[in-house]
């Protein structure tokens, strides 16, 4: 009997080239009691429950989303992805068993979750193979920042999928169109702020 938890998931998104190398599938999770000042996604730091899926399920949806797409791996974020590790430590080991890359966000230290003695954190970051970890810090905020270059995460490559030769310059904001959503996505700066505003005068899903 499968005794792992629900997942609770915030959103998706196919197809982002914000978050991480190459063409991604992009989870957004539900929860997190960080709170860094000025974070990204308020919205998702209460533990509700939004979308709860089965983990080895929704890994299944993933992959044929992912191999339909072209998407060469999925970026976990949220929210804060470490605080649903059991959860996740299955999404990510049968994402990785179907040859795809896990990239994963976090609002811990790297040296907090690297020393971790948690097992489902051990399980979640042995399927993960770039960790970009640390708390936002509002005051280290500059225009055009990437994935790979902000200066609050450690990039920390866990594995040989990726290495330092494979980071190139992605868009650092992208708007992606979801039916008849606008998915707003990356690093923004005062430009991108004020457009941000706009669309949530809409009732637009941004993240």
């Amino acid at each position: 009997m499968d005794e792992s938890p629900l997942l609770n998931v915030a959103d998706v998104v196919i197809g982002s080239y914000a978050n991480g190398p190459g063409k991604r599938i992009v989870i957004w999770v539900q929860g997190c009691t960080i709170r860094c000042n000025g974070c990204f996604n308020p919205t998702l730091q209460p533990h509700v429950a939004k979308i709860l899926v089965k983990p080895d399920t929704f890994a299944a949806d993933i992959v044929k989303l992912s191999i339909d797409n072209e998407c060469e791996g999925v970026t976990l974020t949220g929210g804060e992805p470490f605080q649903q590790s059991q959860a996740l430590g299955v999404f990510a080991t049968l994402i990785k068993e179907s040859k795809l890359s896990v990239v994963c966000f976090s609002g811990y230290s790297a040296s907090k979750l690297l020393n971790s003695t948690d097992l489902n954190v051990k399980t979640l970051l042995r399927n993960v193979d770039i960790l970009i970890a640390g708390p936002f810090q509002k005051d280290m905020n500059y225009p055009n920042r990437t994935w790979f270059d902000d200066p609050d995460k450690e990039l920390v490559f866990l594995t040989d999928v990726y290495n330092k030769n494979d980071v190139f310059l992605n868009d650092n904001v992208e708007y992606i169109i979801k039916g008849e959503d606008v998915h707003f996505s990356g690093f923004i700066d005062e430009v991108d702020s004020k457009i941000k505003n706009i669309f949530q005068s809409h009732d637009t899903l941004l993240f």
